[in-house]
């Protein structure tokens, strides 16, 4: 991870600028990272643009996941959980990895910036590519969902960041369908109403798999850490469109 060592270097994180580099920055100080594994990690160099585009996709999803676990007014042991499973399962993040990103969560959770602006500054770096802005939120709702439940606080948030992300409004219900365990399921992986015939939904699967290569978001500033994640929403839509082909034969 090019950009984590480079930071661990030196390239301090204002260097992105707005809340999300002062985040990096406050976070690496806090982060109890030993010194020989920050040595182990240390490149030079500044950080690349792509670099800079994966930093702030990687530290705005640790930071939204502090503003959610806090936005009832509580951390719960649950909620940490849920957090750590996702670096853990999903990401499969080595310690130093896990150690900054959680001092990502608790700084995020416990500072006074409000989620509306790392959302925003978000929005604004990934202005261009909706298919990362897409996969940002949809790594939202899979930590709130985590344990089964969405909390009416954790809600309030995700009803509100896809104004700030420049998703459409009614996008929050489009990936709610996506965690149900029925046909419908399949059609909101490909952003299909219930019932699309088969014309739309030949076209939608064409445009998802042509954005949604791996390969191709991971050059756009997916974080090489999200690549699994990537890879599961690519087999996803795959089987998304199998189930749909299959339930209208």
């Amino acid at each position: 991870m090019s950009w984590f060592g480079k930071i661990m270097g030196g390239s301090v994180g204002f260097m992105l600028g707005g809340p999300i580099g002062a985040l990096v920055g406050v976070s690496l100080g806090h982060a109890l990272i030993d010194d020989k594994v920050r040595a182990n990690y240390a490149e030079t160099g500044r950080l690349t643009g792509q670099e800079q585009r994966q930093a702030v996709f990687f530290t705005a999803v640790f930071a939204m996941f502090g503003k959610m676990a806090k936005a009832d007014g509580r951390v719960c042991e649950d909620e940490i959980k849920s957090v750590r499973r996702f670096m853990h399962d999903k990401l499969r993040l080595d310690a130093a990895t896990q150690q900054f990103a959680m001092g990502v969560f608790n700084e995020a959770k416990n500072n006074n910036t409000p989620f509306e602006d790392y959302a925003r500054q978000f929005g604004q770096v990934f202005n261009h590519e909706q298919q990362l802005r897409m996969m940002f939120y949809e790594v939202l709702f899979t930590v709130a969902l985590a344990d089964g439940v969405l909390h009416p606080a954790e809600e309030r948030i995700l009803r509100a960041a896809p104004a700030m992300l420049g998703l459409h409004g009614d996008i929050y219900n489009t990936v709610k369908r996506q965690f149900v365990s029925d046909l419908s399921h399949h059609y909101a992986i490909l952003g299909l109403e219930n019932g699309a015939d088969m014309s739309m939904v030949k076209k939608a699967y064409r445009k998802q798999v042509s954005e949604y290569h791996p390969d191709k978001i991971v050059s756009k500033g997916l974080p090489e850490d999200f690549l699994k994640f990537a890879e599961a929403k690519f087999r996803e839509i795959n089987e998304a469109y199998e189930a749909i082909t299959k339930s209208k034969t």
